[in-house]
């Protein structure tokens, strides 16, 4: 059953720019940590494999393993976790500045008088 255009009801602009402005806060808050986190990721990976290759054929002894695997992959996955957090913000901080473009465009109309409908 399809909707009238004058039976939606509009989405408050104010509720739309304070989630706006609250995305965008905490996606900056986010990229504070974890751009450095994906640029150094990598080689602290790396280093603490090699560390620990290098340790298993000077001691003869795979115990520190038990340490160094768990790091390694604690840091891959804090890496992945981080990543689609920021992939997450980024498509709910696009989606808000749509939503409000449209909700803009719409009482930009509204306010205007004009008669020509009104379509996403």
């Amino acid at each position: 059953m399809p909707t009238l255009h004058s039976a939606r009801t509009p989405i408050a602009l104010k509720q739309l720019e304070a989630s706006l402005t609250l995305y965008t806060f905490k996606l900056k808050k986010l990229q504070r940590f974890c751009i450095p986190l994906q640029k150094y990721a990598p080689s602290c990976v790396l280093a603490l494999w090699l560390l620990g290759v290098c340790a298993s054929l000077i001691t003869q002894s795979y115990y520190h393993w038990l340490l160094m695997a768990p790091a390694i992959c604690i840091l891959i996955a804090v890496e992945i976790v981080i990543e689609e957090l920021q992939t997450d913000l980024l498509l709910m901080t696009d989606e808000v500045r749509y939503r409000l473009g449209i909700s803009r465009d719409f009482h930009q109309r509204a306010t205007r008088g004009t008669g020509a409908p009104w379509r996403p």
